[in-house]
C-alpha cells in the first residue's frame, strides 16, 4: 500500500510537470517574437500597406492622366484657368456671387 501511494504522488508530479510545461510551450507558442501574436500583427500591417499601395498607384494614374491633359490639351488648360484661377478671355465679363451666410 505504501508503495501505490509513492508511484501515484509520482505519477501526479508528472502530471503537473507535463501541464507546466505544456503550458509554457503554448505560452511560447503566441507570444514569442516568431509567434502567433506577432504574425498576426506582421499579418495586418502587411495588408494595410497593400491597400495603401493600391490607392497610390490609383492617385498616380490620376495625377498622370491630369499632366498628359496639361501637356497637350488646350481646352483642358483653358477650362482649369477659368475654374481654379477666376480667369476669363477679354471681352468676357466676370460675375462674383456672393452668399449672404458668410
Amino acid at each position: 500500500m505504501i508503495q501505490y501511494r509513492k508511484t501515484n504522488n509520482a505519477f501526479q508530479n508528472r502530471k503537473i510537470i507535463f501541464l507546466i510545461l505544456f503550458v509554457l510551450g503554448i505560452l511560447l507558442l503566441f507570444f514569442n517574437d516568431m509567434g502567433i501574436v506577432m504574425w498576426y500583427q506582421l499579418h495586418k500591417e502587411r495588408n494595410q500597406i497593400q491597400a495603401e499601395i493600391k490607392h497610390l498607384i490609383i492617385e498616380e494614374n490620376v495625377l498622370t492622366n491630369e499632366l498628359e491633359l496639361l501637356k497637350n490639351d488646350g481646352e483642358y488648360i483653358k477650362k482649369i484657368a477659368r475654374e481654379r484661377f477666376n480667369m476669363v478671355k477679354s471681352g468676357e465679363k466676370l460675375f462674383r456671387v456672393i452668399d449672404k451666410n458668410k
